[in-house]
């Protein structure tokens, strides 16, 4: 019997240490439980602050490459303007220096005019003269520069420049290039200078 209750006694303390370790490991529990719910609330606000610093940093960013996007748009359309302003500056510069040389032309095509007064030169010299001229054509159509001879064509007061009248029978020669005075010229398409003529006029 003594033994018995000895056992029992024993059985109780041995179970003792047992409740106290539970009791222990509850309260650990607790803890750890009050502290993790702390620190979610900790996250859950960083995540939040996180996430409005990456919503401000996104539109940020938008307005940045927004605003490149415009100033890179802005320059080249300045550099398309600067080009063109620097092909149309160089286009009439030649154009002017083009236009200088027209007299030469008309003084070449004025000493051949007279057939035979340029026929009866040595022929040597006649050669010369005509090489001379032909460089000078090239240089001109190799610039865009086109003459204009209408002899023989209808009237067109945009390439043609009326001097005077001639007056015809003929009603076929009625309005039509009797006789070039000075040749006209276009560049791209633009009259530089319009052909000076003389036109039938019926009686």
């Amino acid at each position: 019997m003594v033994n018995k209750g000895f056992m029992i006694f024993m059985s109780n303390d041995e179970q003792k240490p047992d409740e106290n370790e539970s009791e222990e490991e509850i309260t650990a529990d607790t803890d750890d439980d009050f502290e993790f719910d702390e620190t979610d609330g900790n996250l859950a606000d960083k995540l939040k602050k996180l996430r409005a610093e990456l919503k401000a940093t996104q539109k940020e960013k938008t307005e940045y490459l927004a605003g490149w996007q415009r100033a890179k748009a802005d320059y080249l359309n300045l550099k398309r303007e600067a080009e063109k302003e620097k092909q149309d500056l160089a286009k009439w510069a030649r154009e002017g220096l083009l236009h200088e040389l027209l007299p030469l032309a008309d003084s070449f095509d004025l000493a051949m005019a007279n057939r035979e007064a340029w026929e009866s030169a040595p022929v040597n010299w006649r050669q010369g003269i005509e090489y001379i001229y032909s460089q000078l054509q090239v240089i001109l159509r190799d610039n865009g520069l086109e003459p204009v001879d209408p002899l023989g064509a209808k009237f067109d007061p945009i390439l043609h420049h009326c001097l005077a009248t001639v007056p015809v029978d003929d009603e076929a020669d009625e309005d039509k290039v009797l006789e070039v005075l000075k040749k006209g010229y276009i560049m791209n398409g633009k009259v530089v200078r319009p052909a000076q003529v003389k036109v039938g006029s019926k009686v």
